[in-house]
């Protein structure tokens, strides 16, 4: 077709049978002007948050790999004739093998040509895919359930004194054989637990709300006939990719009575409600 470019992406494959997949890079050709342009991430810090133990210095060495052979391909444009109209084939005879690796090209996607400036084409195919890389999330420390208890406590503390916490808030309240590190009343008693789900992995995320369902399922008679809630402070993923894994934690958090969940965003309220509806225990 003339006027028109193609483009593929670059995807790791963390897992197979799970069907995880993650832009890496973005390779686009022109073949009218004989030309192919590929981009990649200068840090994968979004591909770190997502998998910790993923081998970064291999697929530095398959983009370096692959800008070198693109230095050659550009040098031979008689070569994009033997493919005229087989992109998928050029790209996996010429760039890039197609087997069971866990870095491959997708599928390509055909766009037309709005521009004679082939770079600023390729540029923002690129910026449309590669741009959450762009994220630094280096100095981004995990909200774990120690943070989200601190971050309470500390939010407290700034608007009252300690005497608060010694006559309106009991630590490390124990029902049933649960212990839970703060416990305040207001007509019910409520207990706080903090679940964060800031993970790196959807089986974490999953199994964390399972276990805890399977605790506030264990409580639920008891809650309901000594008039208890549950108030969990809850933290999101760090990694986009996790968020409709993190959604349905909650969904499956949600579906046991007397719970109520207070996110992150919200600490604010919840502490404003605690100091506000507080009494003395």
């Amino acid at each position: 077709m003339k006027n028109s470019f193609q483009y593929s992406l670059l995807q790791y494959h963390h897992s197979v049978a799970s069907g995880e997949v993650m832009n890496v890079g973005v390779l686009v050709l022109f073949p009218d002007q004989q030309q192919i342009r590929f981009f990649y991430p200068d840090r994968l810090l979004r591909l770190k948050a997502s998998y910790p133990n993923f081998p970064e210095r291999v697929l530095k060495s398959y983009f370096k790999g692959i800008d070198a052979r693109l230095k050659d391909l550009n040098k031979q444009p008689e070569i994009f004739d033997n493919y005229a109209f087989e992109p998928l084939d050029f790209i996996n005879n010429e760039i890039l093998v197609r087997d069971s690796s866990a870095l491959q090209f997708g599928i390509v996607k055909t766009g037309v040509l709005y521009s004679l400036d082939i770079d600023s084409v390729a540029k923002q195919i690129a910026n449309l895919y590669l741009s959450p890389y762009e994220i630094d999330t280096s100095n981004n420390k995990r909200h774990d359930d120690e943070y989200l208890l601190t971050q309470f406590r500390k939010k407290i503390k700034l608007r009252e004194n300690g005497l608060f916490f010694q006559q309106k808030i009991k630590e490390n309240y124990c029902i049933n054989g649960y212990q839970f590190p703060y416990a305040w009343k207001n007509g019910t008693l409520n207990l706080i637990d903090p679940v964060s789900f800031d993970l790196q992995k959807k089986d974490s995320i999953r199994r964390k709300a399972d276990e805890h369902f399977g605790k506030f399922t264990k409580l639920q008679d008891y809650a309901v006939l000594n008039n208890i809630l549950f108030d969990l402070l809850v933290a999101r993923p760090k990694a986009h990719i996790l968020s409709n894994e993190y959604e349905n934690a909650l969904q499956t958090l949600q579906l046991s009575k007397n719970i109520r969940i207070w996110e992150e965003n919200q600490l604010d309220e919840y502490t404003s409600k605690t100091l506000k509806d507080g009494v003395l225990f």
